[in-house]
């Protein structure tokens, strides 16, 4: 029974590793329109909280890479809370090293301590998961 929960949790782990590392995507590998680019960038931007709530998210979902500078800019004037979350974790997701060395900033200077508490979790296992990538390329190569 111990092996089985331990073969579980292994598999597990595996999986989530797999989803956290994979390949970020352009745009241009989703959809033909021309368009898209500008138009999910004016999301990010835009004045109104839903549809800048689910630009961010979709960036985020389909690591669109292309739209990590618009993000990060989002990230330094956001006011609303929760889309500070939205865009760490969506920048999480791509695995944007520039997004993500924006965060200290984020944790150590907000007011909010749903941002703060949030920003420095994925902060965290931003580094766990380099840290383990890490170990693992060093460990395949030993081989």
């Amino acid at each position: 029974m111990k092996n089985l929960i331990v073969s579980i949790t292994i598999f597990v782990l595996i999986i989530e590793t797999t989803q956290i590392l994979g390949q970020n995507r352009k745009i241009s590998s989703l959809t033909a329109n021309k368009y898209a680019l500008q138009n999910i960038n004016a999301g990010i931007q835009s004045g109104n909280e839903g549809v800048r709530k689910n630009s961010i998210y979709l960036s985020g979902l389909y690591r669109l890479i292309e739209t990590e500078e618009a993000l990060i800019n989002q990230l330094k004037t956001e006011t609303i809370p929760n889309l500070k979350v939205v865009i760490a974790l969506a920048l999480f997701r791509m695995q944007s090293d520039k997004g993500m060395k924006e965060l200290p900033n984020l944790f150590s200077n907000d007011n909010s301590s749903d941002v703060k508490r949030m920003s420095h979790a994925v902060y965290n296992e931003y580094l766990k998961t380099k840290y383990l990538w890490h170990q693992q390329m060093s460990d395949s190569s030993l081989v």
